[in-house]
């Protein structure tokens, strides 16, 4: 059985996640590419599983400010409708 993913092993990427009301950024490798019934990228260093489209390659500037602008909407959002 052949598996083709957008993204391959070795491949650097950004992490952009919430955290208590935060977004948090950082980079790591892809370690490994696991497949069971979903897809999932695994990263080197946090050992974070990823869907492929929670992947933002490292020089995808681009994306990467665009999901942090995402996330910052949600979280001021969220905090608009707790006042």
């Amino acid at each position: 059985m052949k598996i083709e993913t957008k993204y391959n092993v070795g491949d650097r990427i950004w992490v952009v996640y919430e955290h208590q009301g935060e977004v948090c950024v950082y980079d790591d490798y892809i370690g490994w590419i696991t497949y069971d019934k979903d897809l999932f990228y695994t990263t080197k260093e946090s050992c974070a599983d990823r869907k492929e489209d929670e992947i933002i390659l490292y020089d995808d500037g681009k994306g990467l400010i665009t999901k942090i602008k995402e996330l910052m909407s949600e979280i001021h959002e969220r905090e608009e409708g707790n006042n």
